[in-house]
This record gives C-alpha cells, sequence and structure tokens, in this order.
C-alpha cells in the first residue's frame, strides 16, 4: 500500500522501531498529524500576519464583515483550486478548469433560464459536464502521451469556444430564488468551499486512490512498478478537477444571478498560484487542500488589502505575481535541499 511521500520518513522510522506494534503505530500516527499541523501552521502564519498588517493600516480591515467578505470571495475559487491541488499532487496539470468554468456555467444558465428545468437537474447536469470535460482532459493526455500542459492549453481553447457557442446570443439571468440563495450572504458558499476541502481532502488521506496520487507524483514509474493503475488514476483525477471546476461555477452563476462565457478567464492561473502559495510542489507528490485553502485567502487578503490602500489593479497584479515566484522558489529549494 502506497505512503504519501510526507509519511515516507515516519512509517519507514515506525518500522525500524522496536516498540510493540500497537505503540509503534500509536507514534507513527502522532508524528503524521504533527507533521501535516506544523505545514499548515506556517501557512496560518503567513495569513494572520499578512492580515494584521492590513488590520494596522486599513481601519476597514478592523470590521469583522470585512473578514467574511474575503471568505466569501475566496470561496469560488478555493473550490476551484481543491480539484487544481489533486492533479498537480499527482504530478499533473490543468491549465483547462478556466474554460470547464465557463462552460458550465452557460450550460447551467440555459437549462435554468430558457429551458426552466428544476434546480436539482441543472446542478446535477452542470457537474455531469464538468465532470465529462475533465475526463477527456485525462483520457486524451494518458492516451496520446502528450505533456499535461499542451493537451489542458488546447482543452482551455476548446472549452472557451464551446462556451462561447453555447452562450451567443442568450440572455441567462434571472434564475429562480431556490437556486440564487446558494450563492448568496456568506454561509452558504463559506459551507460549500470547507465541505469541498473536507470531500478532497478526506480522499487524499483516507482512500487507496487518494495515496495513489502522492505515489504517482513522487515517482511515476515506481508507481508503476509497484502495481499502480496510473492511466486509470490518472484520469480520474482530472476528472475531479473538472467536478470541482463545475461547483465552482455553479456557485458563481447562483451568486451573480447571470451566466456569461467570459467568467472564467484566468481562474486557473489564480488556481494555481493559491496551490503553490499553500505549499503544494508543482512537481508533484506533496501538498494537501487545507494549505490551498489558506493559499486563496493569503491571496484574496492581499487583493482586498491593497484595494482598500488605494493600490491599482496592476500593481495588485505584480504584488500576486512576485508571491508566486518566492513561493515556487522555496519549493524548489526544498527539494534541492532534500
Amino acid at each position: 500500500m502506497w505512503v504519501p511521500p510526507d509519511m515516507t520518513q515516519t512509517a519507514q522510522s515506525a518500522s525500524k522501531s522496536n516498540q510493540p506494534a500497537g505503540q509503534n503505530s500509536g507514534h507513527t500516527a502522532w508524528q503524521t498529524f504533527a507533521h501535516q499541523f506544523r505545514q499548515i501552521a506556517q501557512v496560518l502564519a503567513a495569513l494572520v500576519l499578512i492580515y494584521a498588517v492590513f488590520f494596522i493600516l486599513s481601519p476597514p480591515f478592523r470590521n469583522i464583515d470585512t473578514l467574511l467578505s474575503i471568505m466569501t470571495q475566496a470561496s469560488i475559487l478555493a473550490i476551484l483550486a481543491c480539484g487544481t491541488t489533486v492533479v498537480l499532487i499527482s504530478g499533473g496539470l490543468d491549465l483547462s478548469v478556466g474554460s470547464i468554468f465557463a462552460v458550465v456555467g452557460v450550460v447551467v444558465g440555459i437549462l435554468l433560464a430558457e429551458y426552466q428545468l428544476p434546480v436539482w437537474f441543472a446542478i446535477l447536469a452542470g457537474l455531469a459536464a464538468g465532470a465529462l470535460c475533465g475526463t477527456l482532459n485525462g483520457i486524451i493526455q494518458v492516451a496520446t502521451g502528450v505533456p499535461a500542459f499542451i493537451v489542458t492549453l488546447g482543452g482551455l481553447t476548446a472549452y472557451k469556444g464551446i462556451a462561447e457557442l453555447l452562450g451567443s446570443g442568450r440572455d441567462l439571468s434571472r434564475f429562480p430564488e431556490q437556486y440564487q440563495m446558494l450563492g448568496s450572504g456568506y454561509l452558504m458558499p463559506i459551507t460549500i468551499m470547507f465541505a469541498a476541502a473536507l470531500l478532497t481532502g478526506l480522499f487524499l488521506t483516507k482512500t487507496r486512490l487518494g495515496n495513489h496520487a502522492y505515489a504517482i507524483g513522487g515517482n511515476e514509474e515506481v508507481a508503476r512498478l509497484s502495481g499502480v493503475n496510473v492511466k486509470r488514476s490518472r484520469i480520474i483525477y482530472y476528472m475531479i478537477g473538472g467536478t470541482l471546476a463545475a461547483t465552482a461555477a455553479i456557485l458563481e452563476v447562483s451568486k451573480l444571478n447571470f451566466a456569461q462565457s467570459s467568467r472564467g478567464q484566468s481562474y486557473e492561473l489564480f488556481a494555481i498560484a493559491a496551490v503553490v502559495i499553500g505549499g503544494t510542489s508543482l512537481f508533484g507528490g506533496r501538498g494537501g487542500v487545507g494549505k490551498t485553502i489558506v493559499g486563496m485567502l493569503i491571496m484574496q487578503t492581499i487583493i482586498v488589502g491593497l484595494a482598500y490602500l488605494g493600490v491599482g489593479t496592476s500593481v495588485q497584479r505584480i504584488a500576486i505575481g512576485v508571491i508566486i515566484i518566492l513561493a515556487v522558489f522555496w519549493d524548489v529549494w526544498r527539494r534541492r535541499g532534500r
């Protein structure tokens, strides 16, 4: 059975111990928990520090509504980033999630605004559309052997075109109140964000397929020689990425009460940025959704904080770009240290 790379050293030291099996197992579990807690605590400390700086510099940050607003604004992209985390941990890359986001938004909008189908049916259809797009990415990548960067870059363009064809000339707005409630206020978006993170985290840490993501990302050839069905697993990881992109799109369409084919542009870059800032390796084999959520909150806090200080959008983008570069540099430096 595969063990995620972050847990490998713990498992090896436990197997060499002279303690009884029960004590040894408990010691290993505690070491694993402590290691994961330290990793998340480091990212959380950065978030708290950044928030504290803006708390001092900007009076609006001293209002609880600002904190709730940041979490709500971050929720949609955080859900999308959870899927990106799974793909990156497995050593893959998906640049098409922003375009999948657009396709799902238009599909849900058409079903609700034009065909006036039940809300539950539109939501299921949107999730199915996202899962299908993600699955196609995975199938093409494993069947052709073309690098994921190229396959998903093609998907980014193709899915964007599909969204434009479907949404052209349509008024996709004024949805049922039952659907609008899904993205209204603070509670529902934040709750859905944490639910998506919890389910994704449980998948990665508590299932064999989730553990295989770490193994494949750590060393694909070793994983294959150990009996892991790498191709099937990769397809499933891309399907999960597409499904979570669809979840984010459904939530945003509900919040805005309209759907447009132009939505989702550059969302994939923000998702990757949040994942990297949260500490997940771009090279695969290491990471987690808890840190991704914190990474997205860090990004949103910086964007909102700079806006309150009167800093323009261009400078905000420069700041986020610098942070991404530093996060990747830190990841490379740690890998060299190992």
